[in-house]
Parts: structure tokens; sequence; C-alpha cells
């Protein structure tokens, strides 16, 4: 009796070491040396080694203190894994393991191995200069062309949101045509301020930190859809012309398709009607406006509107504008 129990105690042993030996599911051993190269604001090259010959290997990775199960899995040939979209100064985990050829089945899993992402991107430089693009037709009701430099032909990212937005929960648009820097970002509402971001996409590097916030307003509803109302009309002046003539320096922004104007004075804190308004027609939106019949020192304000023709008709006014005659 005493050489059965002593046979089951051994064999126990036996068994018992065999199966702590490894410490693996799959009698094939976990990958080692996990580190982590290439670290970049959004970008890492997870790495480990392993003595299984083995052509398949996964990678789980997620903020630092996540369940295995609820990251990011990743089925790779290689013994490394570059991963994007990080958060800039973030920690993160990974763990490894390797697929065992002989029981077709994987290893127990190795990590965590920690580590944190930076706040710039040394191989990616951030855009310069956003701002809305220059043309007359730039800004409208419903779209704000944006352009800034700096560019790089991986493309980029713009983030926006009404102004005040919480970063990261904006709208992302991505460029990734042959002009890196300009994007026209569409579907706005009316007379509404928007935050925009900005940043590069450096392929393989990743992206650089984002630029911004910058700040913009749509403009108001159109009176008229088809004949959209001037935009930043300004005074450029007033004086006195060699005639002894009265004169006010305009100027305004409009879509490229608008050729032809009316502005109309009236005395500066009277009801606008432009019935009875003083009403001058123009084809340039650069103008000066001369009068015989205005008096020094006299305020008066000043509208404009287009004259879109046909059917289109005219636009609503644009104003008011007030100067003092000089």
């Amino acid at each position: 009796m005493k050489k059965i129990i002593l046979l089951l105690t051994i064999s126990l042993f036996i068994l018992g070491c065999g199966s702590d030996d490894s410490g693996d599911s799959n009698s094939c051993s976990t990958p080692g040396g996990l580190n982590v190269n290439n670290l970049t604001n959004t970008t890492a090259s997870l790495s480990w080694n392993t003595n299984v010959n083995s052509s398949l290997y996964q990678v789980e990775y997620g903020t630092l203190g996540f369940s295995l199960g609820n990251g990011t899995t990743l089925t790779i040939p290689e013994t490394y894994a570059d991963v994007t979209n990080l958060q800039a100064q973030t920690q993160y985990a990974f763990y490894a393991r390797v697929f065992c050829n002989d029981s077709n089945g994987y290893s127990n899993w190795a990590g965590p191995f920690s580590f944190v992402t930076l706040e710039n991107n040394p191989y990616c430089n951030a855009p310069t200069n956003l701002d809305v693009d220059l043309y007359p037709d730039s800004v409208t009701h419903e779209y704000i062309d944006l352009t800034w430099s700096d560019g790089e032909y991986g493309g980029a990212q713009v983030q926006y949101g009404t102004q005040g937005f919480t970063f990261g929960n904006g709208t992302i648009e991505t460029i990734t045509d042959s002009y890196p820097s300009y994007k026209r970002i569409d579907g706005l509402n009316a007379d509404t301020s928007y935050d925009f971001y900005v940043r590069n996409s450096c392929d393989q590097s990743g992206y650089s930190t984002w630029t911004g916030p910058f700040t913009y307003s749509t403009l108001e509803n159109p009176t008229n859809p088809n004949c959209i109302d001037p935009a930043n009309f300004t005074s450029n002046g007033t004086g006195t012309d060699v005639n002894g003539n009265k004169y006010f320096d305009f100027s305004w922004s409009h879509p490229d398709s608008q050729n032809s104007w009316e502005i109309a004075r009236i005395i500066a804190g009277t009801t606008f009607n432009p019935s009875t308004a003083s009403i001058i027609a123009t084809s340039y939106d650069s103008v000066r406006i001369t009068s015989a019949t205005v008096n020094s020192g006299q305020a008066y304000d000043f509208f404009v509107r287009a004259n879109c023709g046909g059917t289109n008709g005219f636009s609503g006014w644009t104003g008011p504008v007030t100067v003092t005659a000089q």
C-alpha cells in the first residue's frame, strides 16, 4: 500500500512540473523582449522576440490598464507591429503572443509592456498660418474655405465644430489629394462661428500636432438664394476731389459670377428705404462714389446689393457702413 501511495505522489509531482515548466497552454513559449521603437505623438512600433518557429503573431494594445480582450488586436506575420492613431501624451500598454504550429493554437500572452506617447512628432512638422482663403467667395452661409502653410504631401486632417466645442469630439475631414494645404468645409450652419484645427499627415511617420483653434463665422442666410449678398462691405476712405466734390471709396467681396451692383446712400440714422435713397449702379467691386450734393461733417449710411439679372433678381442689401463726409 505504501508503494502505491509513493508512486502516485511521484507521478503527480512529475505532471505538476511538466504543467508549470513552460507556463503556456499550447506547449510553445511566450514571446520575450517586448519593446517600443520609433515613438511619436500618434504612432509606435511594438516589437518582441521568440524562439518559436512561427509565421503568425498577435498583439493587443490599449490605454494603460485595459483588460485583455477589450483592446485592439492585430494578427501579423512579423515580430513587430506599427500602430497608428494613438493620442498624444497618453499611457498605453501591449501584449504579444505567438502561434504554435505544432498545436495549432496560440501561446500565452506576454506582457503588459507600457509606454507613453510623445507630445510632438519629431518626424512631422505642424502646419502654420491657418486662415480663410483669399478668394471673394471663400466664405458663404454654408461653407468656409480654409488654407494653411507648410503642408505635407501625405495629406492633412481638419477637425472642427461650433465655437468652443470640446477638442477631440469635433468632425474630422481628411485631405488626401495633391493640394494638401486647402480644404472647403461645407454643410455648415448660416451665421454661426466655428473653431478649426489642422494637422499634417506624414505617411508612416504619423500625424503632426494640431494647429488651432482658428475661429471664423459663416454669413447670414441670403435674402435671395439665387443672388448671394455681398460680404465684407468696407469704407476705404473719404475726401474732396479737385472739383470740390465729396467722394467715398468702398470695396466688398462676392461670388465670382457677380459683376453688377447698386450702392445706396441715406442720412445716417434715418430709416433705410430704397425707394427714397440715392442709388448708384456700378460694375466694379472697388469703387469711388462722388457727389456734389453731400455736406462736409454730415454722416451718411451706405448699403450695397448685387444685381444678378434676369430671373435671379437682386440680392439683399448689405450694410450700413457709416461714413462722415470730409
